[in-house]
Formats: C-alpha cells, sequence, structure tokens
C-alpha cells in the first residue's frame, strides 16, 4: 500500500521503512528534512548513539560546506555497531562524548560537533562552522581548544587544532569564512574583519575586510547583504548599497568584490584582491582549490 502510495507521488519516502507524506515534505526546508531522516535512522538503531558531526552541525544551526554527503551521522561508545551502513555512518569513541539535548535529540556538544567536523571533513568546513559557532555564541575559543586537547590521538586531531587558532567569530557569514580560508591558502595578508570606515561626515559603515597598509576594502557579495531576502524592497537595498559604496570609494580606499563562487575556485578573488592592491605576504600553500 505504502508503494502503491510512493508510486502515485502521495508519500514521500525518507529512508527504508519510514515515509511522510508529500506536501508535507515539500513544505521542509533542509533542516526540517534532515531532522526527519535523523528521526528515522535513529530508529533503525539499536545501540545509544548521539547524533553527531555533520547532523549534529544541522540540529545545531551551523553551516555544513565542502560535500553534498547527506548520510545521518551518529556517535556510538565503544566499537559495537560502528559500521556504516547505507544512509547511516557510524562513528566508535573510546568514551562518551560532551552532549546536549536540541529538539528532542540526544548531540554531541557545540564545541565538539564543530572538532568532529574539522577532524573528519577538513579544515575549510571545520572553519566556517566554528567560525559560525562562536559568532552564536555557542562555543568559545577557549572550549573549542579544551575540546581539541580532548581529541588528542584521534585522527585529524592536528588539523583540528589548527581550525581552533584560525576561528574568528567575527566572520559574519560562510561566505567569509571561505574567503578567509582561501586567502591563507594563497598566501595573502590576513585582513582586518569587520573595520570600520569613516569620512569627514561621521561613520560609513563596516566593511567585511580591510587591509590598512595598502587601504585596500574586501567585500564578499551575498544576496542578505543587499536585502534580496530581508523586508525590504531589492531596489531600496541597493540604492542603499550604492550609496554607501559611494562614500567608501570617496574615501580614496580602493575596493575589491567578490561573489561565492569566485571565492570557492580562489583565483578570481585573488584576481581583483591583487589588482586592488593585495599583495602576496607568504607563498602561497600547495592547496588543490575545486
Amino acid at each position: 500500500m505504502i508503494r502503491r502510495a510512493a508510486g502515485r507521488g502521495t508519500v514521500q519516502r525518507v529512508r527504508a521503512g519510514a515515509y511522510v507524506g508529500t506536501d508535507r515534505w515539500k513544505a521542509l526546508d533542509a533542516t526540517e528534512r534532515h531532522q526527519l531522516e535523523i528521526h528515522a535512522a535513529l530508529a533503525a538503531v539499536r545501540t545509544p548513539a548521539l547524533v553527531s558531526h555533520r547532523s549534529a552541525a544541522v540540529l545545531w544551526g551551523l553551516p555544513v560546506v565542502g560535500t553534498r554527503e547527506k548520510r545521518v551521522h551518529v556517535t556510538f561508545v565503544g566499537s559495537s555497531g560502528a559500521i556504516s551502513r547505507g544512509a547511516i555512518a557510524r562513528h566508535a569513541v573510546d568514551e562518551p562524548a560532551q552532549e546536549a539535548s536540541l529538539n528532542g535529540f540526544r548531540v554531541t556538544s557545540a564545541a565538539r560537533t564543530v572538532i568532529d567536523l574539522a577532524r573528519i571533513d577538513g579544515f575549510l568546513t571545520g572553519v566556517v562552522a566554528g567560525d559560525a559557532a562562536v559568532r552564536m555564541g555557542l562555543v568559545t575559543r577557549e572550549q573549542l581548544s579544551a575540546e581539541a586537547v580532548a581529541s588528542t590521538g584521534r585522527r585529524g586531531v592536528r588539523v583540528a587544532r589548527d581550525v581552533v587558532a584560525f576561528v574568528d567569530g567575527r566572520s559574519e557569514s560562510p561566505g567569509e569564512s571561505l574567503s578567509r580560508v582561501r586567502m591563507r591558502e594563497l598566501g595573502l595578508p590576513a585582513p582586518d574583519l569587520q573595520h570600520e570606515i569613516r569620512d569627514r561626515n561621521g561613520f560609513v559603515g563596516r566593511v567585511d575586510f580591510w587591509w590598512d597598509d595598502v587601504q585596500v576594502i574586501g567585500e564578499f557579495d551575498g544576496r542578505s547583504k543587499y536585502g534580496i531576502d530581508g523586508p525590504r524592497s531589492a531596489t531600496d537595498q541597493l540604492w542603499d548599497e550604492k550609496l554607501r559604496e559611494d562614500r567608501l570609494r570617496a574615501t580614496n580606499a580602493r575596493m575589491a568584490r567578490w561573489t561565492w563562487n569566485d571565492a570557492w575556485l580562489g583565483a578570481p578573488m585573488m584576481e581583483r584582491l591583487w589588482a586592488a592592491g593585495v599583495r602576496l605576504s607568504t607563498p602561497s600553500r600547495r592547496t588543490h582549490l575545486l
């Protein structure tokens, strides 16, 4: 009966043996859909487990970049049942992890979640999540550092420690965090973040990135910056941004702008910064840019 309903398109398969009405599924956002997937996955897991890694990040509201893998991640104590199968990625630990309760789920703490992401998914993913966690007040740098120390001896802990040293809650979006990571990989000098620019009439605005020695402004262009996703009209927000940029340029500062795709590829962002006057401070790291 369920299979016939699925064939007719009236129900959506969440995982083997778990379905939800198609209309309800379409009304859910990505976070809500993953919560349903977590519910379905945990129903199939007999060993007590914590929601962890990417799945815990979703529940904490942390951005996750770097892969489109959508398995539900859980963490067990001990090796029993730690073999990943199908839609469930299972992680085994020797000792219980710090945990919290979110929306009825037992999940790894925010600090543990960031460190796990850094260890397993790498520097970029860890920084994007870590910047957001600090900015949102979910963790402190000290808590991240303590969790990294607690992970000594585990795979990827050196990357996690590098992430902790680099995390900065002043990054206000995943795009800004991505940009900072690419700047480091490309050997560009570290900018000041959320720098205030003033002219003779007073405060002009805060800019995403600022290189004082060369008087260069760097701005990551995201839709929300222009109010396109906000309550005001896009036209009004674009006009306000134009006036702001006119005042910024009138200070004689040079400006470079780039998009998510520019930062993801790395080279286009670097070209814009190079043209504005930002120069390499160290030889670029041998990092493959996707």
